[in-house]
């Protein structure tokens, strides 16, 4: 059986390793997943039952980054040695491990503005995989051996497998359609050079006073917020979503996975975003800004956006495994 290590760092990628070792199970193949302390991380692999060995923690700044990856690549090394390769979305650790053992690496990726994890794992890879809403041009840069491409996206992995259940957010004592679900910005990221902060409590102020119930849905602890419902505990994002009114996010995954399943979102993030772009032209209801007076007139439009309806993409599984057989044969 063929053995694929599978390094999940954020929420996003812990959902799909899941599906990946799910759907693998079936096809004869394991997939091995790590991850890090983290945020939701290792609730959201419980919630799919997938077994899963997490690690180290999240550097705040650059030296931290470094010292808390050279960590984890010391136990992940040790992992290494029983897996036949690796698969997943850009881990610097992961990849530097991998390559080290001489082992062929699958890179899934929908973010060419993540300069520095780009540069540190995509020419070590064997192929990369990536949506075909992305401009094949905006990989080059960094010297991808072999570019694969899929006309959907990554959420869609989940978002079409997604099972409603209402109980899940009536137990936090939650009103289906009654509160605004906030993700705030990926304000650590090494890429990340903005400051939203103050943008991102206008639209809570905006929400709170039309009388809607925010919960926010923090990435680090330096973003609780007060007056609000703060979740840091498991809570299936799906569900939190599903029976929202909507979404804000000064990311994208959750803006994603909230029209996906035709309820609307806002993203703040701000930079050009090519999945938003793609998802706006097949009619999508999401809506972008970056200031406070583009914000306040999306979020109007927001509220008053009724559900849509499901939409239908192709499902990258069946790429992803063609190919890890292929450059792990």
């Amino acid at each position: 059986m063929t053995r694929v290590l599978f390094d999940a760092l954020t929420p996003k990628q812990a959902r799909l390793a899941a599906l990946l070792y799910l759907e693998g199970a079936r096809r004869g193949i394991e997939v091995v997943i790590t991850c890090r302390d983290y945020l939701h991380l290792a609730d959201v692999l419980n919630t799919y039952g997938a077994p899963h060995i997490c690690f180290g923690s999240y550097g705040l700044d650059v030296r931290e980054k470094l010292l808390r990856g050279l960590e984890r690549q010391w136990e992940l090394a040790k992992i290494g040695d029983a897996v036949d390769g690796a698969v997943g979305f850009p881990s610097p650790d992961a990849a530097r491990v991998i390559f080290g053992l001489g082992k062929p690496l699958v890179v899934l990726n929908d973010t060419p503005h993540a300069v520095h994890v780009n540069r540190l794992v995509l020419p070590l890879a064997e192929v990369l995989i990536t949506p075909a809403a992305v401009p094949v041009e905006e990989w080059r840069r960094y010297c991808p051996r072999r570019l694969v491409t899929f006309n959907g996206l990554f959420e869609y992995m989940w978002t079409s497998r997604f099972i409603p259940r209402r109980e899940e957010v009536e137990k936090l004592g939650l009103t289906p359609g009654e509160y605004v679900v906030f993700r705030p910005e990926e304000s650590h990221a090494a890429y990340y050079r903005w400051n939203m902060h103050q943008l991102r409590m206008e639209l809570v102020k905006f929400f709170v006073e039309r009388g809607f119930t925010v919960v926010n849905v923090p990435r680090y602890g330096d973003q609780l917020m007060d007056g609000v419902m703060n979740l840091t505990r498991a809570v299936d994002h799906l569900q939190l979503a599903y029976f929202s009114a909507g979404v804000v996010t000064g990311g994208s995954t959750m803006a994603t996975e909230s029209v996906l399943l035709g309820v609307p979102a806002l993203s703040y993030f701000p930079h050009r975003y090519y999945i938003d772009e793609f998802l706006q032209r097949v009619g999508a209801p999401l809506y972008r800004c970056s200031d406070v007076e583009s914000c306040m007139s999306a979020a109007s439009q927001l509220a008053k956006t009724p559900r849509g309806g499901l939409l239908k993409l192709e499902d990258p599984t069946d790429v992803i495994f063609e190919e890890i057989s292929s450059v792990m044969r």
